[in-house]
């Protein structure tokens, strides 16, 4: 079972037979399979807590106010949590790591 939460909307039944519809930007619950296919098919994406009072590392995915599209940056956990599950940001190890080896991203290594 995965926590994720909607890049669109997903219709009722998507998810499990009697299952409600899910807007977008909402959270749910779905087995490992199910899961797996929304996040392969871009509707969903894994569900990330973070804890207040910590800052995280981030790759952007789109400009915006905090800098370019590929950048990482240092956000405070909320804001962090806000561009992750509005989709401009990716706090995924993989995806920063990745990010930092980048021409933009070089000096600050």
């Amino acid at each position: 079972m995965k926590t994720l939460i909607a890049l669109i909307a997903i219709a009722a039944g998507a998810i499990a037979d009697g299952s409600p519809e899910v807007a977008a930007g909402a959270t749910f619950d779905a087995s490992d399979p199910i899961a797996d296919s929304l996040i392969a098919a871009g509707d969903a994406r894994v569900y990330v807590q973070v804890p207040p009072g910590k800052t995280v590392k981030a790759r952007l995915l789109i400009d915006g106010q905090h800098g370019r599209a590929n950048d990482v940056v240092r956000l405070p956990a909320d804001d962090a949590q806000r561009a992750q599950n509005a989709g401009v940001a990716d706090s995924d190890p993989a995806a920063v790591a990745w990010a930092q080896k980048l021409p933009q991203n070089l000096q600050q290594a």
